[in-house]
């Protein structure tokens, strides 16, 4: 099997740049793409103007809130604030910049040699006074300092784990300074392209950190400004096809106030560094019929950071939400030191606030949808820190009828190598039988629509935790692209019921195509990925959780929301059977069609008011009587005992 990891990012797919081969077998390929980012609104920088000014001290971490830069702060031109695309950030939430503009496309005339990429500026703030706590003037006596991190794309470690793209050598990220003097942009700091693992191995840090001092009286005015800029290189390809998306660049805190010194590496700040993780041991959300209790975690992983020069006391703990608002779980996880990160280059050690327990399971009616919310805090024992943004955060925990393993955002693309009949196979556990009736897929956006390949959408059974035997396979399909992660549903021509211990579904190409489906890289779902190729199911070591969701019961037929009347009556006789059943209603214009508890389809025709079933095998099945106008059905199970 050879697997491949490409170059990634977020934003509108552009079919990618090859980075590495690993061959384990000469048969097999998964491939990992780039995927998308949301669209930007570019505001022309030359022509800015704002009554709005930011006074001192001036902090942005980026922490609470995603998506497009705020208004209040930035001019954005491409930029886009995510918690997806960094390893390790001082805090939760970065800025990310590539080379793709505010539409996900290469900027025009993108070409190897290099070309202008993202650049995102700040509002006006004022430099020439302070108002707190009392008002007076600023002064380059005031030692006044900006402040930032910074890190290249592409994470640290194995290539198949990283998350964005490396920028090269030639590449660069750029910090200008405006002057209103003569309208005109500063360099003030530059770096060429880099890698997290040289940053590693010269900092012991993921993220480098940059101070500079603000000494040029031409910036001490009220209509400062500073902006970051990135230039990008395309690689050289033997094919147009495999140019993608490069070079990502995350900026992280950036901080501007007076009477710092240029060592001044410390923030009294405690803070989250990763989103809320889900309290489930596999799944992102599952269908509450399928619910138990062991499907709870033992534990979840917290980081959290101290930015200080010395210990904090801090005091952890998370709540659990009902969807009425009704506390149904407490946890305290107690006073406890943290340590300051600039010494340990580690995050808080004490597995009372880094592995808090999860000794509870949700309570719900399994035959009722509902959610709860997970809300975790971080607070100083004593007083309060100076950044309160990064404090919180939450996680909602779904039970409606489907099962997610992935968070709703793909960093990647991922899918198997083009040949023809080649299967892509997603696992779910079922705790009891149900009725699959439509499956949501994310397909990532393609340079020149190349996704849009035919394929079709099948349902295993498993056995020894692979797909064992089709029970169903769909006619011919086609991928279709919506907007940023937001799934096509491709409803089954008629439900499959799914028993046993497992269930799969698969994507098997048409032709020798590649299919490219929307991958998270921060959920982990791999061991329940497998690919096949002649007849050999294979599993993948790439983490991530494919975009894949079945949806079961006759809701998702239509939507989440609409149900449908299940008002055709009829009736069966005799049940339990010897093999002779009459059927009787009054909407003759139906179809019949039993399925088997393997989820098989074993009888199928117009309707009949006596079917003759003495070939069944003894068992349990369902029967379905379904209005060829209208759609509408009803199931009745029947038991054949000859």
């Amino acid at each position: 099997m050879k697997f491949v990891n490409w170059k990634m990012n977020k934003k509108i797919l552009l079919v990618v740049v090859l980075s590495l081969f690993l061959w384990l077998d000469s048969q097999a390929q998964f491939i990992v793409t780039s995927a998308s980012k949301g669209s930007s609104k570019t505001i022309n920088n030359r022509n800015y103007k704002s009554s709005t000014k930011i006074l001192l001290p001036y902090l942005e971490d980026f922490s609470n809130y995603t998506g497009t830069p705020k208004s209040n702060y930035w001019i954005n031109g491409g930029a886009w604030v995510n918690t997806d695309y960094s390893l390790n950030a001082p805090t939760l939430g970065v800025v990310t910049l590539d080379a793709l503009d505010d539409n996900g496309r290469l900027y025009l005339g993108a070409n190897t040699a290099g070309f202008s990429a993202d650049t995102i500026s700040s509002s006006f703030i004022r430099l020439d006074s302070i108002y707190s706590p009392l008002p007076r003037a600023l002064s380059i006596s005031d030692s006044l300092y900006f402040s930032f991190y910074f890190q290249p794309g592409g994470g640290y470690g194995p290539l198949w784990e990283k998350i964005g793209s490396t920028p090269s050598k030639k590449d660069s990220l750029i910090l200008e300074f405006y002057s209103s003097n003569d309208d005109y942009w500063n360099i003030v700091w530059m770096t060429e392209g880099l890698s997290v693992d040289s940053i590693f191995a010269n900092d012991s840090s993921y993220f480098r950190y940059v101070s500079i001092p603000i000494t040029d009286s031409q910036y001490f005015n009220s209509e400062f400004r500073f902006r970051f800029r990135n230039f990008a290189s395309l690689d050289a390809n033997p094919s147009y096809a495999y140019v993608g998306n490069c070079d990502n660049w995350n900026i992280d805190y950036i901080y501007i106030n007076e009477k710092r010194t240029w060592d001044e590496k410390t923030f009294k700040d405690i803070a989250f560094v990763e989103p809320a993780h889900s309290l489930l041991k596999k799944y992102q959300a599952m269908p509450a019929r399928q619910y138990i209790s062991s499907e709870m975690a033992d534990s979840l992983a917290i980081k959290i950071i101290n930015l200080w020069n010395t210990a904090l006391i801090s005091n952890y703990k998370y709540n659990v939400f009902d969807n009425t608002g009704g506390l149904t779980k407490q946890y305290d996880g107690g006073f406890e030191n943290i340590y300051p990160f600039i010494e340990t280059k580690d995050f808080q050690t004490s597995v009372n606030h880094a592995r808090p327990i999860v000794d509870f399971a949700y309570s719900f009616d399994n035959n009722s949808w509902t959610w709860f919310d997970v809300i975790h805090t971080i607070k100083m024992g004593v007083g309060q820190d100076d950044n309160t943004n990064n404090d919180t955060i939450s996680f909602r925990q779904v039970f409606e009828n489907y099962y997610a393993y992935d968070d709703g955002t793909a960093e990647n693309g991922f899918g198997i190598e083009p040949i023809r009949n080649s299967n892509l196979a997603l696992g779910f556990d079922i705790n009891v039988p149900d009725t699959l009736t439509a499956v949501d897929i994310y397909f990532n956006s393609t340079y020149h629509d190349a996704n849009l390949k035919p394929f079709y959408l099948c349902i295993w059974n498993s056995l020894n935790d692979k797909p064992y035997d089709t029970i169903y396979r769909s006619s011919v399909l086609t991928p279709s692209n919506d907007g940023l992660n937001k799934y096509t549903r491709y409803t089954l021509s008629h439900p499959v019921i799914v028993s046993g211990s497992k269930f799969f579904v698969s994507l098997q190409t048409k032709n020798d195509d590649y299919l490219n489906i929307g991958f998270d890289r921060n959920t982990d779902a791999s061991e329940n990925i497998l690919g096949n190729w002649a007849n050999s199911w294979q599993p993948t070591f790439i983490k991530g959780s494919l975009m894949i969701r079945p949806y079961f019961g006759y809701k998702a037929v239509v939507s989440l929301e609409k149900e449908i009347e299940q008002d055709i009556n009829f009736n069966v006789y005799p049940n339990p059977s010897k093999g002779r059943l009459n059927i009787e209603t009054q909407n003759t214009n139906s179809e019949i069609r039993i399925v088997n508890m393997l989820g098989k389809v074993v009888y199928s025709s117009s309707y009949k008011q006596e079917l003759d079933i003495t070939y069944f095998n003894n068992g349990v099945y369902v029967l379905y009587l379904i209005d060829k106008e209208t759609g509408r059905q009803s199931q009745k199970k029947i038991i054949v005992n000859k």
